[in-house]
């Protein structure tokens, strides 16, 4: 399989420059592939996810994800639209939208027709168990419940990659388990590379690869 992912010296410092999140990452990621990434909090694993979803842009070093480069492409929000699908730890549902109003929201710059949207927004909850909640406020669901809304709300646009910043960081062990076999599930039937942020060293197992980031380096897993 080909690089979906391609970093060479990648380095991004905050506090004009004191603070060095990351310094001098080199990576590569598979098609297809689910990669965990973990390290303590302040390592810079969450700023490698923001890079990677063109979030952030780095100070130096280049950046490739799914074709785009993402040190010198203007077309990012093409690019974060067409090829990525966010799941955060906070699901950043918009309360006043409907469960499947929700889910839409990403398809809004497809050719789809408003038809065609409804029709896949329902699929995509059909497809994490909640097709029955479509039509509820965030509001009324579960943090588990909202969670899999989020991740229905990542695949609305066929993303080639997910990224998911401790998605199970505010759940319960019980549902945290099933919102990781849900995220596995899609990454393999869906054939989508599955990048997830992780302080949970039992989360970062199930991964094809493990890649550990400390100050700002990467130490192991490359």
């Amino acid at each position: 399989m080909s690089d979906i992912v391609e970093i060479n010296n990648l380095v991004k410092s905050y506090e004009k420059g004191h603070i060095k999140a990351l310094n001098g990452i080199d990576l590569s990621i598979k098609e297809g592939e689910f990669v965990s990434i973990i390290g303590p909090s302040g390592s810079g694993k969450s700023t490698l996810l923001n890079m990677l979803g063109a979030l952030d842009l780095p100070d130096s070093g280049s950046i490739k994800v799914a074709g785009y480069d993402l040190t010198s492409s203007k077309k990012l929000n093409e690019f974060r639209s067409q090829k990525i699908g966010f799941v955060f730890q906070l699901h950043n549902l918009i309360p006043n939208l409907s469960v499947v109003e929700n889910i839409e929201i990403p398809m809004f710059t497809s050719n789809l027709s408003n038809k065609e949207m409804r029709l896949k927004a329902l699929s995509l909850l059909g497809d994490v168990g909640l097709k029955d909640k479509a039509f509820q406020l965030p509001s009324k669901l579960s943090g588990g419940e909202r969670q899999r809304v989020a991740i229905a709300r990542a695949l609305a646009n066929d993303p080639s990659i997910i990224l998911a910043d401790e998605p199970t960081g505010s759940l319960d062990s019980k549902t945290s388990a099933k919102i990781l076999d849900l995220l596995i599930n899609l990454h393999n039937n869906h054939n989508v590379t599955l990048i997830i942020v992780t302080h949970d060293t039992h989360i970062a197992k199930l991964a094809d690869r493990i890649v550990k980031v400390l100050d700002g380096k990467l130490v192991d897993g490359v």
